[in-house]
């Protein structure tokens, strides 16, 4: 690997459809020295109990998306929001500036010429797209991903529905500046990630 290319810190968003395999080629930037977060940990830890993500999102969906321990429950919040527009709205309301926040001050830390990869779903969506200076976006075949969701104990039907309120591939494609095709060919992929990563550090 070469060295660190000098320069100011830049922020690389890793994005694509659900179940493309964006914590795969993750995975493979991390092993080649890439420091990753995921956006969806950082959602994760602002919905712990005691956080203020944790308390609006009660006031805002009430009791019943928590569990028996009284944290949030993620399946009963996705099936509360997930159908309904408007509530994912406002659970996006809740959780982005929270998130990007936390990028914010991860980049803050980050030394001359290093990079870091943010793993985000809702890249393109969010105001998360504004703090990245590259997006990379992680494709894979349609039914490739529809058995990978499945294989997740997803129902086809709820597969294929989380996948039509999502961009198109197309879309996803016209939003990169990297594509990353993620098939089953695992070598392939990881040769893609690791050109990548090469051009990002050159």
């Amino acid at each position: 690997m070469s060295d660190a290319k000098t320069g100011s810190p830049r922020v690389v968003g890793l994005t694509g459809p659900i179940g493309a395999g964006k914590s795969t080629v993750a995975a493979m930037l991390r092993e080649l020295g890439a420091k990753v977060l995921d956006a969806d940990a950082l959602v994760h830890d602002e919905q712990s109990r005691g956080t203020t993500g944790y308390s609006a999102i009660v006031q805002t969906f009430g009791t019943k998306v928590l569990g028996d321990d009284r944290e949030i429950d993620r399946r009963k919040l996705a099936e509360e929001v997930f159908a309904d527009p408007e509530k994912l709205a406002k659970l996006e309301r809740i959780m982005h500036p929270r998130v990007i926040a936390r990028i914010l001050e991860a980049r803050k830390m980050l030394r001359d010429g290093d990079v870091l990869v943010v793993e985000a779903i809702k890249l393109l969506e969010s105001s998360l797209r504004d703090v990245c200076d590259e997006i990379w976006v992680v494709v894979a075949p349609r039914e490739e991903i529809l058995r990978r969701l499945e294989a997740r104990g997803l129902p086809r039907a709820e597969a294929e529905l989380r996948l039509a309120r999502q961009r198109t591939e197309e879309e996803f494609r016209s939003a990169a500046d990297v594509v990353i095709v993620n098939d089953a060919d695992r070598d392939r992929t990881r040769e893609q990630a690791r050109e990548a990563w090469s051009r990002a550090r050159a």
